[in-house]
């Protein structure tokens, strides 16, 4: 009988064992995914912050002096003029985050894309994120409230551009392993924010 329990407590044990080695291989694949999906979204981001914010310094370029630069400003949207391609032409630039139904078919449902229209021809996707976010200051750095009135829009001398961008492809998670209020995806995350970015343009 004796013989019989020790066989049972070792039969206990060893699947005690073994389902601690099996977590820990989860959360090592965990982790390595991760770092993966970090290094991902950072190089996406990288991307998407050097276009945007490239033409963001140079909005006005190639404007008269003494004319509106920024004609629509609003949280997620702003439509403002320069010469894109440097050919003596002055073209309307307009940045729109898209909606998240444009991306329903992919993993994350919080994907979205971001727009860009020149002189309202073909809309460009030039990037997908989760978060994209325009605040306008003043030259005093107050913040202007939005959608920036017409009125207003010619005190606008900095914008805050907030960008979040998260990888398309998460990785997946044991139910065992979600929390209440988790969701059940690993979405790696990368966040930048550019404070009062200036274009030269708005000192003329």
């Amino acid at each position: 009988m004796a013989a019989i329990i020790d066989i049972l407590m070792s039969m206990l044990v060893g699947s005690m064992l073994l389902l601690n080695v099996l977590n820990a291989q989860d959360l090592v694949g965990e982790i390595s995914s991760m770092g993966n999906g970090d290094a991902l979204v950072q190089e996406m981001l990288i991307i998407q912050v050097q276009f945007l914010e490239g033409e963001m310094r140079n909005m006005g370029y190639g404007v008269p002096p003494g004319e509106q630069v920024i004609l629509a400003a609003s949280d997620s949207a702003m439509t403002f003029l320069m010469d894109c391609d440097r050919d003596g032409t002055v073209d309307t630039v307009s940045y729109i985050l898209g909606p998240t139904s444009e991306l329903a078919g992919t993993p994350n449902q919080m994907d979205r894309y971001i727009h860009r229209v020149v002189n309202g021809g073909v809309t460009e996707n030039v990037g997908v994120v989760t978060l994209l976010l325009f605040r306008y200051l003043s030259a005093t750095g107050d913040t202007l409230l939005t959608p920036v009135s017409a009125s207003d829009l010619g005190r606008i001398k900095e914008v805050e551009i907030t960008m979040e961008v998260q990888n398309p492809h998460a990785l997946y998670r044991p139910q065992g392993m979600v929390m209440a209020g988790q969701r059940d995806a690993l979405y790696s995350t990368s966040y930048w924010q550019q404070t009062r970015l200036a274009s030269q343009n708005f000192r003329r």
